[in-house]
């Protein structure tokens, strides 16, 4: 795994004003008595009261278009997405251009992460020129339905309107990652690094770029130093740390690596790195030994038995070598065009 996609934007939803607000609250019969009730009982936290009394004042007005925004703030913020939806949709299919609606109903799909609702809601307030954040939130979810030029376009553009968005500038970059531009990737991160010098997770995903741009000693640099700043080292931190250091400290990355092997027995990408890390290095030996573990806890492994027979060869024992190495295109003639590679010096 290289790049990770941990972007969060919390949504802060308002009570709207409501025509309600002008009524009479005493009457115990009236959509105005319950909203206000509702608003008390949220007020004090009291979320199973506000909720029961937000429903009675829809069931006493449930044309009200603002009580309906302003129960679906209530669920929002409660993280009852799913139901704010459900309000959101009666709100717009009453009131199809409804600005304060379909803002709501974008934030809503997006915390859903219902890509397509974003995109269908948000462009309606992209439309409008009036929208709240809607271009990152457009952005995202043209970056999660892998359209990265639309993306790139709508998050220059977001960016262009608030320069310290982190968020965009960070989504931007990963754009860039996506579509191999790397040099302009590093150029946005490093943007989004002087907004938040001591941020975790871009510091990591600096250093994975690096590593994608193979540039392993900046790598870990980055990869260390968000450590330093929180990051938390789970297994996947630890592989792609231990993979960066095999590139120009064997030893060092398969401590890293044996740690995650510890936690991942079965991890036989990881060991293949290992043995191709010795073969780069010219470990033939202990290479061939390694390709060859995977071969024996894996008979159909036919690319470690190939491997193993070339590690052989560059060692200088050619017979061998070059019978592991038939013996493997006779389980996977695939391997044939590989061939070559047995008479490499």
């Amino acid at each position: 795994m290289k790049f990770l996609d941990l972007i969060k934007t919390p949504i802060v939803f308002l009570i709207i004003a409501t025509p309600l607000s002008a009524q009479s609250s005493v009457n115990p019969d009236s959509a105005a008595y319950y909203y206000q009730k509702a608003l008390a009982s949220k007020e004090q936290k009291r979320g199973f009261e506000a909720d029961k009394n937000f429903k009675k004042a829809i069931d006493f007005s449930p044309d009200d278009i603002n009580l309906r925004i302003s129960y679906a703030g209530f669920l929002a913020d409660d993280r009852k997405y799913f139901v704010a939806f459900d309000q959101l949709k009666k709100v717009i299919a009453a009131s199809p251009n409804n600005a304060v609606a379909l803002q709501k109903i974008t934030e809503v799909t997006f915390q859903l992460h219902r890509w397509q609702d974003v995109i269908s809601y948000g462009n309606m307030v992209e439309a409008t020129g009036k929208g709240v954040r809607i271009s990152y939130m457009l952005g995202k979810a043209l970056y999660e339905e892998e359209e990265y030029g639309q993306a790139e376009k709508i998050l220059l553009k977001a960016v262009q309107q608030n320069a310290g968005d982190l968020d965009a500038v960070m989504l931007l970059g990963k754009v860039y990652v996506e579509v191999s531009n790397y040099r302009q990737a590093l150029a946005i991160f490093n943007r989004a690094l002087a907004l938040d010098a001591n941020n975790a997770t871009l510091i990591y995903e600096l250093g994975l770029l690096y590593s994608t741009m193979n540039n392993e000693k900046e790598a870990v640099k980055y990869m260390e130093l968000a450590a330093e700043k929180g990051y938390k080292t789970d297994l996947d931190y630890k592989e792609n740390l231990g993979l960066a250091y095999l590139a120009f400290d064997i030893d060092k990355g398969i401590v890293i690596l044996n740690m995650v092997l510890e936690k991942k027995p079965n991890e036989s990408e990881i060991v293949y790195q290992i043995a191709q890390a010795h073969y780069k290095s010219k470990n033939y030996q202990v290479a061939a030994e390694t390709f060859y573990k995977l071969y024996e806890k894996d008979n159909t492994n036919s690319k470690a038995l190939y491997m193993t027979g070339i590690a052989y060869q560059k060692k200088g024992d050619k017979a061998l070598g070059t019978e592991m190495c038939n013996k493997a295109i006779q389980q996977d003639p695939t391997l044939a065009s590989l061939k070559i590679l047995k008479y490499s010096n």
